[in-house]
C-alpha cells in the first residue's frame, strides 16, 4: 500500500493570476485615464473655463493613483477598482 496522493506540484499558486482581474482592471483603468486625456485635450483646444479643466485634470490623476494602487492590491481590492472603473468608464462613454 502507498502513502496518501500529494500534488504533483506542492507549491501553493497565488491567488492573482496573470491575465485575470488584475489585466482586465488595468485595462479598464488606462480606458478611463485615455478618456480624460481626450477630454483635457479637446477642453484646452476649445478654452474650456478652468473649473472643469481641474475637474478633469483631478479626476485623471485619482485614475492614475488608482492604477499605482493595483500594482499591490490584493485579490479583493483590485475586483472592487475593476468593478468601480468599468462602471465609471460606462457612464462617461454612455454620456
Amino acid at each position: 500500500m502507498t502513502g496518501p496522493l500529494t500534488p504533483e506540484d506542492p507549491t501553493p499558486q497565488p491567488l492573482h493570476q496573470p491575465g485575470g482581474d488584475a489585466e482586465q482592471a488595468e485595462r479598464t483603468v488606462k480606458e478611463v485615464i485615455r478618456w480624460y486625456n481626450a477630454r483635457l485635450a479637446e477642453a484646452r483646444e476649445n478654452g474650456t473655463d478652468g473649473e472643469t479643466i481641474d475637474e478633469l485634470r483631478a479626476a485623471r490623476e485619482q485614475a492614475v493613483d488608482d492604477l499605482d494602487r493595483l500594482e499591490d492590491a490584493d485579490e479583493d481590492e483590485t475586483v472592487q477598482i475593476a468593478v468601480a472603473y468599468a462602471a465609471r468608464l460606462k457612464e462617461l462613454t454612455d454620456s
